[in-house]
Protein backbone atom coordinates (compact mmCIF):
# COMPACT_ATOMS: atom_id res chain seq x y z
CA UNK A 1 0.00 0.00 0.00
CA UNK A 2 0.69 3.31 -0.97
CA UNK A 3 -0.53 5.06 2.40
CA UNK A 4 3.08 5.60 3.90
CA UNK A 5 2.05 3.13 6.95
CA UNK A 6 3.65 -0.21 5.17
CA UNK A 7 7.42 0.61 4.38
CA UNK A 8 10.05 -2.75 4.01
CA UNK A 9 13.96 -2.56 4.78
CA UNK A 10 15.68 -4.45 2.73
CA UNK A 11 19.27 -5.63 1.30
CA UNK A 12 20.15 -3.84 -2.59
CA UNK A 13 20.46 -7.08 -4.00
CA UNK A 14 16.80 -8.28 -3.25
CA UNK A 15 16.14 -5.49 -6.33
CA UNK A 16 18.98 -5.53 -8.24
CA UNK A 17 20.82 -9.54 -8.26
CA UNK A 18 18.32 -11.50 -7.61
CA UNK A 19 15.34 -10.73 -9.98
CA UNK A 20 17.79 -11.49 -12.61
CA UNK A 21 17.61 -15.21 -12.00
CA UNK A 22 14.66 -15.97 -9.97
CA UNK A 23 10.95 -13.95 -11.23
CA UNK A 24 9.53 -12.37 -7.58
CA UNK A 25 6.41 -11.72 -9.44
CA UNK A 26 7.36 -7.64 -8.94
CA UNK A 27 9.33 -5.38 -10.61
CA UNK A 28 11.45 -3.45 -8.87
CA UNK A 29 12.05 -0.34 -11.12
CA UNK A 30 8.08 -0.46 -11.42
CA UNK A 31 6.80 -1.33 -8.22
CA UNK A 32 8.76 -0.49 -5.65
CA UNK A 33 11.34 2.79 -4.51
CA UNK A 34 13.74 3.42 -2.47
CA UNK A 35 12.82 6.36 0.46
CA UNK A 36 16.20 6.11 2.43
CA UNK A 37 19.52 4.52 2.08
CA UNK A 38 20.76 3.91 5.21
CA UNK A 39 24.33 1.34 5.24
CA UNK A 40 26.45 -0.53 3.00
CA UNK A 41 28.46 -3.19 3.24
CA UNK A 42 31.42 -4.26 0.82
CA UNK A 43 32.47 -7.78 -0.88
CA UNK A 44 35.57 -8.81 0.14
CA UNK A 45 37.97 -11.53 -1.75
CA UNK A 46 38.71 -13.40 1.25
CA UNK A 47 41.00 -17.00 1.76
CA UNK A 48 41.08 -19.92 3.79
CA UNK A 49 44.14 -20.23 6.59
CA UNK A 50 45.73 -22.56 4.47
CA UNK A 51 45.50 -21.13 1.44
CA UNK A 52 49.16 -20.20 0.73
CA UNK A 53 48.87 -17.23 -0.75
CA UNK A 54 49.45 -14.23 1.74
CA UNK A 55 47.75 -11.31 -0.49
CA UNK A 56 45.40 -10.82 -4.04
CA UNK A 57 48.78 -10.44 -6.22
CA UNK A 58 49.70 -13.79 -4.84
CA UNK A 59 46.32 -15.58 -5.08
CA UNK A 60 46.04 -14.53 -8.55
CA UNK A 61 49.67 -16.00 -9.49
CA UNK A 62 48.85 -19.35 -7.29
CA UNK A 63 45.81 -20.03 -9.31
CA UNK A 64 47.14 -19.66 -13.00
CA UNK A 65 50.11 -22.10 -11.86
CA UNK A 66 47.49 -24.24 -10.62
CA UNK A 67 44.90 -24.40 -13.92
CA UNK A 68 41.40 -25.83 -12.57
CA UNK A 69 42.28 -26.98 -9.29
CA UNK A 70 41.20 -24.24 -7.29
CA UNK A 71 37.65 -23.20 -6.55
CA UNK A 72 35.89 -19.94 -4.85
CA UNK A 73 32.46 -20.21 -3.07
CA UNK A 74 29.80 -17.65 -3.11
CA UNK A 75 26.94 -17.02 -0.51
CA UNK A 76 24.62 -18.01 -3.48
CA UNK A 77 24.40 -18.79 -7.01
CA UNK A 78 23.30 -15.07 -8.87
CA UNK A 79 24.89 -12.40 -6.98
CA UNK A 80 28.00 -10.58 -6.53
CA UNK A 81 29.50 -13.23 -4.50
CA UNK A 82 29.38 -15.52 -8.44
CA UNK A 83 29.64 -12.30 -10.17
CA UNK A 84 33.13 -11.32 -9.00
CA UNK A 85 34.47 -14.72 -9.13
CA UNK A 86 33.35 -14.80 -12.89
CA UNK A 87 34.67 -11.22 -13.94
CA UNK A 88 38.34 -12.19 -12.36
CA UNK A 89 38.17 -15.25 -14.12
CA UNK A 90 37.85 -13.80 -17.35
CA UNK A 91 40.42 -10.17 -16.58
CA UNK A 92 42.94 -12.58 -14.82
CA UNK A 93 43.29 -14.88 -17.20
CA UNK A 94 41.95 -17.35 -14.45
CA UNK A 95 39.77 -20.59 -14.64
CA UNK A 96 38.60 -20.34 -10.85
CA UNK A 97 35.83 -23.26 -10.50
CA UNK A 98 32.65 -22.11 -8.98
CA UNK A 99 30.36 -23.50 -5.72
CA UNK A 100 27.61 -21.89 -4.59
CA UNK A 101 26.38 -22.39 -1.11
CA UNK A 102 22.59 -21.22 0.15
CA UNK A 103 24.33 -18.50 2.07
CA UNK A 104 27.59 -17.15 3.71
CA UNK A 105 27.02 -19.06 6.99
CA UNK A 106 27.98 -22.91 5.24
CA UNK A 107 30.30 -21.23 2.59
CA UNK A 108 32.57 -19.45 5.86
CA UNK A 109 32.84 -23.18 7.04
CA UNK A 110 33.77 -24.57 4.29
CA UNK A 111 36.16 -22.00 3.65
CA UNK A 112 37.86 -21.98 7.55
CA UNK A 113 37.51 -25.51 7.25
CA UNK A 114 39.93 -25.49 3.86
CA UNK A 115 37.81 -27.28 1.59
CA UNK A 116 37.29 -24.21 -0.47
CA UNK A 117 40.30 -22.24 -0.59
CA UNK A 118 38.50 -18.93 -1.76
CA UNK A 119 35.34 -17.29 -1.54
CA UNK A 120 33.47 -13.46 -2.02
CA UNK A 121 31.92 -12.32 0.67
CA UNK A 122 30.31 -9.24 2.13
CA UNK A 123 32.17 -7.92 4.61
CA UNK A 124 29.20 -7.56 7.72
CA UNK A 125 29.47 -11.76 7.91
CA UNK A 126 33.39 -11.57 7.17
CA UNK A 127 34.69 -9.20 9.16
CA UNK A 128 34.62 -10.95 12.64
CA UNK A 129 36.38 -13.80 10.88
CA UNK A 130 38.92 -11.59 9.22
CA UNK A 131 39.73 -10.24 13.15
CA UNK A 132 39.40 -13.45 14.62
CA UNK A 133 42.36 -14.86 12.05
CA UNK A 134 40.00 -17.35 10.63
CA UNK A 135 39.93 -15.95 7.27
CA UNK A 136 42.38 -14.15 5.42
CA UNK A 137 41.27 -10.36 3.82
CA UNK A 138 43.37 -10.44 0.37
CA UNK A 139 41.49 -7.43 -1.36
CA UNK A 140 38.25 -5.25 -1.34
CA UNK A 141 36.04 -5.02 -3.82
CA UNK A 142 35.44 -1.20 -3.65
CA UNK A 143 36.59 1.50 -4.92
CA UNK A 144 38.50 2.76 -2.20
CA UNK A 145 40.07 1.38 0.69
CA UNK A 146 37.82 0.13 3.98
CA UNK A 147 39.44 2.15 6.89
CA UNK A 148 39.12 -0.69 8.85
CA UNK A 149 41.62 -2.59 6.58
CA UNK A 150 44.12 0.37 5.46
CA UNK A 151 46.79 -2.19 4.11
CA UNK A 152 44.41 -4.54 2.24
CA UNK A 153 44.62 -3.01 -1.57
CA UNK A 154 41.19 -2.48 -4.12
CA UNK A 155 40.93 -4.96 -7.28
CA UNK A 156 40.82 -1.11 -9.06
CA UNK A 157 44.78 -0.63 -7.83
CA UNK A 158 45.42 -4.06 -8.76
CA UNK A 159 44.58 -3.25 -12.29
CA UNK A 160 40.60 -4.78 -12.12
CA UNK A 161 38.24 -2.10 -11.56
CA UNK A 162 35.27 -3.79 -12.75
CA UNK A 163 35.19 -5.44 -9.58
CA UNK A 164 33.25 -2.98 -7.35
CA UNK A 165 30.47 -3.76 -5.98
CA UNK A 166 28.34 -3.05 -2.42
CA UNK A 167 25.39 -4.11 -0.85
CA UNK A 168 23.24 -1.04 0.53
CA UNK A 169 20.76 -1.71 2.85
CA UNK A 170 17.78 0.78 2.79
CA UNK A 171 13.83 1.39 2.82
CA UNK A 172 12.01 1.36 -0.03
CA UNK A 173 7.93 1.51 -0.25
CA UNK A 174 5.13 1.31 -2.79
CA UNK A 175 6.24 3.34 -6.16
CA UNK A 176 2.58 4.67 -5.50
CA UNK A 177 3.33 6.67 -2.42
CA UNK A 178 3.08 10.54 -3.20
CA UNK A 179 6.31 12.21 -3.66
CA UNK A 180 6.11 14.70 -0.41
CA UNK A 181 4.96 11.66 1.82
CA UNK A 182 8.47 10.04 0.79
CA UNK A 183 10.39 12.99 1.08
CA UNK A 184 8.95 12.89 4.53
CA UNK A 185 9.41 9.82 5.63
CA UNK A 186 13.35 10.09 4.43
CA UNK A 187 14.22 13.16 6.11
CA UNK A 188 13.26 11.31 9.67
CA UNK A 189 15.47 8.12 8.56
CA UNK A 190 18.26 10.35 7.92
CA UNK A 191 18.09 12.07 10.72
CA UNK A 192 17.93 8.63 12.79
CA UNK A 193 20.89 7.21 10.74
CA UNK A 194 22.88 11.02 11.79
CA UNK A 195 22.71 9.57 15.30
CA UNK A 196 26.05 9.29 16.86
CA UNK A 197 24.66 6.01 18.56
CA UNK A 198 23.56 4.51 15.50
CA UNK A 199 26.10 5.27 13.56
CA UNK A 200 28.49 3.27 16.00
CA UNK A 201 25.91 0.63 15.71
CA UNK A 202 25.90 0.24 12.43
CA UNK A 203 29.83 0.72 11.64
CA UNK A 204 30.15 -2.24 14.84
CA UNK A 205 27.77 -4.60 12.73
CA UNK A 206 30.21 -4.38 9.53
CA UNK A 207 28.83 -2.20 8.09
CA UNK A 208 29.38 1.35 6.53
CA UNK A 209 27.28 4.15 7.18
CA UNK A 210 26.09 6.32 3.70
CA UNK A 211 26.31 9.86 2.86
CA UNK A 212 22.60 10.92 2.28
CA UNK A 213 21.46 10.34 -0.92
CA UNK A 214 17.89 12.16 -2.17
CA UNK A 215 15.36 9.46 -2.74
CA UNK A 216 15.51 10.43 -6.33
CA UNK A 217 19.50 10.01 -6.23
CA UNK A 218 18.97 6.45 -4.88
CA UNK A 219 16.38 5.28 -7.43
CA UNK A 220 18.49 6.54 -10.44
CA UNK A 221 21.31 4.42 -8.47
CA UNK A 222 18.98 1.48 -8.27
CA UNK A 223 18.31 1.97 -11.80
CA UNK A 224 22.23 1.79 -12.62
CA UNK A 225 22.86 -1.13 -10.48
CA UNK A 226 19.67 -3.31 -12.00
CA UNK A 227 21.06 -2.52 -15.32
CA UNK A 228 25.16 -3.53 -14.88
CA UNK A 229 23.80 -6.46 -12.71
CA UNK A 230 21.40 -7.74 -16.10
CA UNK A 231 24.72 -7.19 -18.34
CA UNK A 232 26.77 -9.33 -16.28
CA UNK A 233 24.62 -12.05 -15.54
CA UNK A 234 23.81 -12.33 -19.71
CA UNK A 235 27.70 -12.04 -20.20
CA UNK A 236 28.72 -14.82 -18.16
CA UNK A 237 25.92 -16.69 -18.19
CA UNK A 238 24.78 -17.22 -14.63
CA UNK A 239 22.31 -18.73 -13.65
CA UNK A 240 20.77 -20.68 -10.55
CA UNK A 241 21.59 -24.03 -11.35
Amino acid sequence: PADGQTLMMTASNVLTEVPHVLKGGFDPLKDVQPVALMARSSLLLIASPQFPARDAKEAIAYVKAHPGQVSYASYSAGTASQYAGAILNQAAGLDMQHVPYPGSAPALAQVMGGQVPLMFDGSVTARPLIAANRVRLLAVATQARLPEFPAVPTFAELGYPALDFANWTGVIASSQMPAPLVEKIHAVLRKVAANPAVRASVANAGFEPMADRTPVQARDELREEFTRNAGIVKRYDIRLN
